[in-house]
């Protein structure tokens, strides 16, 4: 899979709460970013956690990216 196509699935997660630390401040593109998104996706809230959330959160966004992929291949069919 090409980095840009996984970067679109990164930034194409909505994963910000309404509170300031639960918006992710780093550039799109970033590794800091992809840190984010994946820790929300394991259930980190901005405050304290655990850290397998990250570990889960990988392994989230790995079935994301898979699903989003699936859907790219499934469009040029049409």
């Amino acid at each position: 899979m090409t980095s840009s196509k996984r970067r679109t699935a990164l930034e194409a997660a909505t994963l910000e709460g309404r509170t300031e630390r639960q918006k992710n401040p780093h550039p799109p593109g970033s590794l800091a970013f992809a840190a984010w998104v994946c820790a929300r996706l394991g259930g980190w809230t901005g405050y304290y956690s655990k850290p397998v959330v990250m570990l889960k959160g990988l392994y989230e966004f790995r079935n994301i990216q898979l699903g989003y992929n699936l859907a790219l291949a499934g469009a040029g069919d049409m």
